[in-house]
């Protein structure tokens, strides 16, 4: 009765965000969007005769999954229509002061040979280059705290029109502009992205960004003394000790727009963590928010992609067209989608998955694992059956 009960919710649901992500598709687009969002939720890789084996009730599997290809390497568009369905939809939820994390992962494909514009990349588990493709990756954490994956968009540096990894970041932070409006959010970078190509976009536009340092960059003070970065940090804390704490107002050179330094002291690092923000920061209570902000950013990034590579595969596909590739792990990342927009529907969701895996395997992480825990063991108690409702086409 758990298992039902978790997939009856869940599935009425899953219909209500279909009939709003499918705004203005046509229906051969909706009947796939639904089958395969449908299927990749309860197969936990995108192989996609394993994820047509997880609709319920196909004719035939290696039908669906022919279908399935053929969708996706359709050349008529339909990711840009569907991603501006689903922005609206999450945009909702959020306000001017969501936070927006930003990173950069891989999708590690060591063994791939003949996928179309397959690169080296440097794979953050192993610490080694392997084939595989860079992915762009954009969220946003609203105002209830639950978390939405925007843009997953994964990009080679072998393809045509593609020139930098800049470039890249760039396109996407404009993508998410053009949804949203200028100014909107806060956007959070670890110091991957502590790059002059990056920061100078964002003295020009109204954006607001929290940038983590790597502490080797020239500052100018109010007293126009030069100084490294690493060392205006380690003279703060000399200038108040017993602080964990403290802040700076700060210029780049050539730059007339404020920034603000906020470092601090935190358990498993030796060196304090630094952080320059256009925000204001003129006392500690300003300060601590900052940090706090940018605390958020392993919920945001890390622990999400890895939920996307353990849970939902998107490293584990056999597509080999650069197109078909790309629109295959936009739409997967649109099932955790769906679980945020299931947790922000559902407000009761919580003690339902929590009741199902009272008796079962409860890993104490995000709460996309407890979901997806809960509904594939109710798949497995009921079989296909207990799926008829998900697939059931909007009138």
């Amino acid at each position: 009765m758990k298992s039902n009960n978790i997939l009856s919710t869940s599935g009425k649901v899953f219909q209500k965000f279909i009939l709003h992500l499918t705004e203005n598709l046509s229906k051969p687009k909706t009947k796939f969007i639904t089958d395969f969002l449908c299927g990749t939720l309860f197969a936990n890789n995108l192989i996609l005769t394993n994820v047509a084996s997880k609709v319920p009730h196909p004719s035939s599997i290696t039908a669906l999954a022919k279908r399935f290809r053929r969708q996706l390497s359709d050349g008529q568009p339909f990711i840009k229509p569907l991603r501006f369905n689903y922005l609206t939809l999450a945009g909702r939820k959020l306000d001017r002061d969501s936070l927006f994390p930003i990173d950069l992962t891989d999708i590690a494909k060591p063994y791939a040979r003949k996928m179309e514009n397959i690169a080296l990349v440097r794979d953050g588990d192993k610490g080694t280059l392997v084939t595989g493709y860079w992915c762009m990756e954009a969220y946003a954490l609203d105002k209830d705290g639950i978390l939405w994956p925007l843009l997953i968009w994964p990009y080679s540096l072998e393809a045509e029109g593609v020139l930098s990894e800049n470039e890249q970041v760039l396109k996407a932070l404009s993508l998410l502009d053009e949804y949203f409006g200028e100014g909107f959010g806060i956007y959070i970078f670890d110091r991957g992205f502590d790059r002059w190509n990056i920061i100078e976009p964002f003295l020009t536009l109204k954006r607001h960004f929290i940038i983590r340092q790597r502490g080797d960059r020239t500052v100018v003070v109010d007293s126009g003394v030069h100084i490294i970065l690493r060392d205006l940090v380690e003279h703060l804390f000399a200038d108040n000790p017993g602080q964990w704490l403290v802040y700076k107002k700060v210029y780049l050179p050539g730059a007339n727009k404020p920034l603000y330094v906020v470092a601090y002291h935190t358990k498993g690092y030796d060196e304090p963590v630094i952080l320059l923000t256009d925000m204001v920061v003129e006392n500690l209570e300003q300060a601590l928010q900052i940090r706090n902000r940018y605390s958020r950013r392993w919920a945001g990034c890390e622990s999400s992609i890895q939920f996307l590579k353990s849970q939902i595969g998107i490293e584990r596909f056999a597509v080999r067209r650069y197109r078909s590739m790309q629109q295959l792990i936009f739409l997967a990342a649109l099932a955790m989608g769906f679980l945020s927009y299931l947790l922000s529907r559902c407000r009761r969701i919580h003690q339902i998955v929590d009741d199902g895996l009272r008796y079962c395997r409860r890993p104490k992480s995000l709460w996309f694992y407890r979901v997806v825990i809960a509904l594939r063991d109710g798949f497995n108690q009921c079989a296909q059956r207990g799926l008829s409702g998900w697939c059931r086409r909007p009138p």
